[in-house]
């Protein structure tokens, strides 16, 4: 077209293409400062909420096409700005959350958090990836496999309605773990009362050299876990997860089965408080027997600021038990303590146990403290002994519950069902028969079973049935 008309013409043109073209180039930044929020804000009606809408995706896997004038609106409570996201964003209403996906980046400001934005669903396409419904624009055929193509240029100008901002701001709906279900997923959340586990202490969010996305696990100080899930181009990718407990919050994702946090920035993580089982010094020392009390049925937690003390009747020298758990059992009852890792406290050892917000739970129907930190146990003394209850397994089997993880004696006792203790052997006493297990890695495995009656001092334990434990083989007496 420059090549028509005059040369005057031709050099005005000219000029200004050049003028142009430079004006272009010279606005692309790869950094932007904050982002332009002007325009005058539209007040849509929406005709369907976002839980209708994504009730719409009858395909998983798949493709489905929105047909109908649907108008949906919600509250911008995720975008790009951080890298944490590429070209989406997230919505959410009163009913629910949803990505819509785009064909371009740098969303954040047309699109900050806070705003509301209305979109006109004809046309679009409702989709998801590995389980995470999302809004795109269309799709393309590629070799015969479809795939999604974001919205593009056009139908952002024609089909998405910038409102205003939202008076108060969308607030993160505070939920324990154990709550997170499918009707949070892309929604604004919190999470209190967490730390970033042992392993994930003190790592970067994601891998800011190769830009790989990385997960790194928060966990309730009962062992409940989520995954925290952060793209290596995110601009906080190379901060290290804090080393204390606290909240953080995010949008929850999905991954196939698998719930994932999406954090905004780094702010959204705050953990100055100690950690699980930390001692402060001001902890209140309650008995185990108002420890099992809490379980009535599914796990539970214990409440904070608490600790027990009593004395170790397990041996964990003779191997006969998992090296991370031991028997403690004070005036009240006794438990089983489960350590993060092996532990030293030997059989006769006093010992104080920090054991505040720590789960407790059934494992095999026996009743247990979980993932205490070695950190959490003070040695108070040495050499103590528990005098076992002398009891026939009739009265064993009745007050089974309130007696289990304690000491016991059974006079007059025979056993019955093979040649050395190792493994399952009967033990009877004329009112009743309760099994006895000995682990065949145990030092005393090997021994032969005695004849004839003799007196067993044990463990009142369980496997999913009534049993006893031996601690050495200088339990049982002829």
């Amino acid at each position: 077209m420059f090549l028509t008309g005059n040369k005057t013409n031709f050099l005005f043109q000219a000029l200004f293409a050049l003028l142009l073209t430079a004006g272009v180039f010279g606005c692309v930044k790869t950094e932007f400062d904050e982002p332009p929020v002007g325009g005058d804000p539209v007040t849509l009606t929406p005709t369907t909420t976002i839980k209708e809408l994504k009730s719409l995706h009858l395909t998983p896997g798949g493709f489905d096409k929105i047909t109908n004038d649907l108008i949906v609106g919600g509250e911008v409570v995720f975008n790009d700005r951080s890298g944490n996201y590429y070209k989406t964003i997230v919505i959410q209403d009163a009913t629910g959350g949803i990505e819509v996906k785009f064909n371009n980046g740098f969303l954040y400001q047309q699109f900050p958090i806070g705003r509301t934005i209305y979109i006109r669903c004809k046309d679009m396409v409702l989709t998801d990836y590995n389980g995470l419904t999302q809004i795109v624009g269309s799709t393309i055929e590629e070799n015969g496999v479809l795939s999604d193509v974001g919205l593009t240029e056009a139908q952002v100008r024609f089909s998405v309605v910038k409102g205003a901002f939202a008076t108060t701001p969308v607030a993160p709906k505070v939920l324990t773990i154990s709550q997170l279900g499918l009707q949070h997923v892309s929604t604004f959340i919190r999470l209190e009362n967490v730390q970033f586990a042992k392993a994930d202490t003190g790592k970067t969010y994601a891998d800011p050299v190769t830009q790989f996305s990385l997960n790194r696990t928060v966990e309730t100080c009962g062992g409940q876990q989520l995954l925290v899930r952060t793209s290596g181009f995110a601009n906080f990718a190379s901060k290290k997860t804090p080393g204390g407990k606290g909240y953080v919050e995010g949008v929850l994702s999905i991954f196939g089965t698998t719930y994932q946090l999406a954090l905004r920035d780094e702010n959204a993580v705050q953990m100055t408080g100690s950690r699980c089982g930390t001692s402060n010094g001001t902890e209140t020392l309650v008995d185990i027997s108002s420890i099992r009390s809490l379980f009535t049925g599914s796990s539970t937690a214990v409440p904070a600021n608490q600790k027990i003390r009593g004395t170790v009747i397990s041996d964990r020298g003779t191997k006969n038990l998992n090296s991370k758990n031991l028997y403690i059992q004070d005036g009240s009852a006794g438990i089983v303590v489960r350590f993060e890792a092996d532990h030293t406290f030997n059989l006769g050892d006093e010992i104080e146990v920090v054991i505040s917000e720590r789960e407790v739970s059934e494992f095999n129907k026996l009743l247990q403290i979980n993932n205490i930190p070695l950190a959490s146990v003070k040695l108070i003394s040495t050499g103590k002994t528990i005098t076992p209850r002398t009891a026939t397994i009739a009265e064993l089997n009745t007050n089974f519950n309130a007696w289990e993880s304690t000491l016991i004696k059974i006079v007059g006792a025979t056993i019955t069902g093979g040649a050395t203790l190792s493994g399952n052997r009967t033990v009877g006493d004329g009112t009743g028969t309760i099994p006895m297990f000995t682990q065949t890695a145990a030092t005393f495995a090997g021994t032969a079973t005695p004849t004839g009656q003799v007196t067993i001092t044990a463990i009142l334990s369980d496997f999913n049935a009534k049993q006893i434990i031996l601690r050495n083989a200088s339990d049982i007496q002829q």
